[in-house]
Parts: C-alpha cells; structure tokens; sequence
C-alpha cells in the first residue's frame, strides 16, 4: 500500500510479489496484506530453500527415532523415524519448517528415499545386534506416495537393503486421502499386498471420514498429541481418545497415541487398553547408537 509501503514503483511491486508468493502457498484465492512478519518469513523461505538443495550433498540431513512401547508388555516394540537438519549456516531447523520448503521445490522424494534407506539399514542393524524384530514406522507425504515409480523404490530399496517388508509401517496423513483417494486407493493396497503395513496418522485432526477406515486398507491409526494433551483436564478430549481407541478395536487396527508425557496420561491410555505409545515420557528421538545403547 503506498505510501506505509514504499513510494517508488519498484519498492511496491516487489514487495506485492512476496505476499503473492506468500498468499499462493496458504490456498488459492487468498489474500494478504504485505507486513514485516510476512517479508520476514518469505525471505527465510528463500534461504530455507537455497539451503536445502545442498543439505544431501553436504550430509546436514540424520535420522533419529522415537521409541514406540507396547502398553500391555511395557517394552520397545518398534520406532518412528524422523528426519533432522542441521545446517552450517542457520543451525537446526525443525521439519515442521523445512519439509513444506522441500515439498515446493521438488526435494521431498530424494529426502523420502534418504530417510527411507537410512532408517531400513539402521533398524536392520539394531534388529541383527539385539537379535529382535524392531518394527520401523516411516511418515510418507501425499506428494512421495502419488509419484508413480514409489511404489517400486521402496520395495527395491527394502529388498537391497535386506529388511523384511513385514517390519515396516508406512504412515501417511488424511491430505493424501482428501485430495485424491480414488488414486491413493490402489496404491495403498499394492503396498500392503506387498508386505508393508500402513498407518493413519493424526487421526481425527482433519477430515477424518470412517469410509477411509472401511475403504482403505489401514492397520493402524494414531492419536494426535492434541488430544493426549487435554486427555485429563477436558471430557471432550477422553471421550474422543475412548472413541478412537473403540474404533480401532472394532476394525481390528493397532492404535498408537502420541505425545504422551506424563504417568498419569500414560496409565490412562493403558486403563483404555490403547496398544501402543510413544512420547518424551518414554524418550525423546534417539540416534541409533543411543537407541542400541539404551535398549539393547
């Protein structure tokens, strides 16, 4: 807006150029206002971006992995791998930040078979030192499941690196499901008639549809940590949990909670006879070598 914004012609177009690119992102249709926040935002999206192209080559990229217990055994039965960035020039960055970044600028499926390959050789690993069978859950995005050659890297990448498929759970997110489930579908049952099982996570967050839950060929749905976090101080929140705990036992499907962080949240779970949990209460993400080290 002239003049709080500028008064020159080039000062103005382009700084409606960063909110236009800013406004894109958000959803189509939208409109912003240019602001200090918004500029400021953009132009770390742009280092973000030039960064991230390096991040493989450079090595900047790790996985770590948050143990999952079972609640009936109380012991590891399995872990989720999640990817870290520490970068030389701007530190660690959170992938709550840095996976929309790589989504936009088409890295997401080199990180995906990064982290893929990495946490299937770390886990295989584990599994032959302890001699037990960790399973492994993977976050998949809508983007990496709709490229038509995903199907096919992550059956060659489990068979080279010698993990059984049974061990792994891939974990997709109710977006790929809304934006086009009639081309997830096949997809998903390929997968799964290859060995992999599949997971629903954060569930009830978004559009959560039963249908998915009847249609798809799901064995696993995740709690969202919001849900857990309001577990003993709002009705709304345990009648939810007890309902989601419910479906997944009529439907025949494992149900993990995550987030969970306090012994009180975690004998309640285990009163709902939840399957599984994961959260700080346990451990925070580990490295493979204090993963070995701790539960070995």
């Amino acid at each position: 807006m002239y003049p709080n914004d500028g008064d020159k012609a080039e000062d103005l177009i382009s700084k409606a150029d960063i909110v236009l690119y800013k406004s894109k992102l958000q959803q189509k249709g939208h409109f912003l206002f240019f602001n200090d926040s918004i500029n400021k935002q953009v132009k770390r999206d742009y280092i973000l971006d030039a960064q991230l192209r390096s991040a493989l080559t450079n090595n900047e990229l790790t996985v770590v992995y948050q143990p999952q217990i079972s609640v009936k055994t109380g012991t590891l039965i399995g872990v989720e791998a999640l990817v870290r960035w520490n970068n030389t020039l701007l530190g660690p960055i959170s992938p709550n930040e840095f996976i929309h970044v790589a989504e936009d600028i088409g890295m997401i499926n080199d990180i995906g078979r990064f982290v893929n390959k990495q946490s299937m050789q770390d886990i295989l690993q584990f599994n032959r030192l302890t001699n037990s069978n960790l399973r492994l859950s993977i976050n998949i995005s809508p983007k990496q499941l709709m490229e038509p050659l995903f199907v096919d890297d992550i059956l060659n990448t489990a068979q080279d690196v010698g993990i059984k498929n049974q061990l792994i759970t891939l974990e997709i997110t109710e977006n790929v499901l809304i934006v086009n489930v009639k081309k997830a579908q096949p997809i998903l049952q390929q997968l799964k008639d290859s060995g992999f099982k599949l997971s629903l996570d954060d569930f009830g967050t978004g559009y959560s549809s039963l249908s998915y839950l009847n249609n798809l060929p799901i064995n696993e749905i995740k709690i969202d940590k919001t849900f857990i976090d309001k577990l003993l101080t709002n009705n709304q929140s345990e009648s939810l949990v007890k309902t989601i705990i419910a479906i997944g036992k009529l439907s025949q499907m494992t149900v993990v909670a995550e987030g969970v962080e306090t012994k009180e949240q975690y004998e309640r779970l285990a009163h709902l006879h939840c399957d599984k949990i994961q959260g700080y209460y346990f451990d925070r993400p580990l490295s493979l070598e204090a993963l070995i080290a701790k539960y070995k």
